[in-house]
């Protein structure tokens, strides 16, 4: 849950997540962000430390406070492509790739990476970008055993909860 919980922080702290790379070897997570301010200067390194400290400790929740950046930042009248959300399994042999393509949007990667949380999923690592105004990322993950989600049903638990996160 690094990766999703960082990037919540982040986003929280109004930071745009361009790029993250994060990988993962047991119990040992290493998350990169290249991030942005959304506007304005950035915010204090020492305040996004202390809540990306609290997050993990699980004394910080960031939703509302995402949900309505995210809410405020949605287009109007913009038609956007829909979200898609694609499990490749011929792209490693220790996991299986899903890749999430959507309009970008504050606290994005933090509701994909929470979505892949809550079916139990393990993630290896991530490679995050934004292209314009789109997302494309792609997260390579495992099942609850350490092995790639051949279970038909997890599979299509894993595809609606992203896409249930993207809309």
């Amino acid at each position: 849950g690094l990766l999703w919980r960082a990037a919540g922080v982040l986003a929280s702290h109004r930071l745009t997540v361009r790029g993250a790379n994060a990988t993962s070897i047991g119990p040992t997570a290493v998350a990169v962000f290249n991030v942005v301010p959304a506007y304005g200067d950035p915010p204090d390194t020492t305040l996004v430390a202390s809540d990306l400290r609290r997050m993990l400790e699980g004394r910080l929740d960031v939703e509302e406070r995402l949900e309505r950046r995210a809410r405020g930042a949605r287009p109007r009248g913009a038609t956007v492509a829909p979200p898609k959300v694609t499990l490749v399994d011929d792209a490693s042999l220790t996991a299986t790739v899903v890749e999430v393509r959507a309009h970008d949007e504050p606290g994005l990667l933090w509701r994909v990476g929470r979505a892949l949380g809550g079916c139990g999923l393990d993630l290896r690592s991530a490679r995050v970008e934004t292209l314009g105004a789109e997302a494309v990322d792609v997260f390579y993950v495992a099942d609850e055993s350490g092995k790639p989600l051949t279970d038909k049903a997890l599979r299509q638990a894993t595809i609606e909860a992203v896409l249930a996160a993207l809309t």
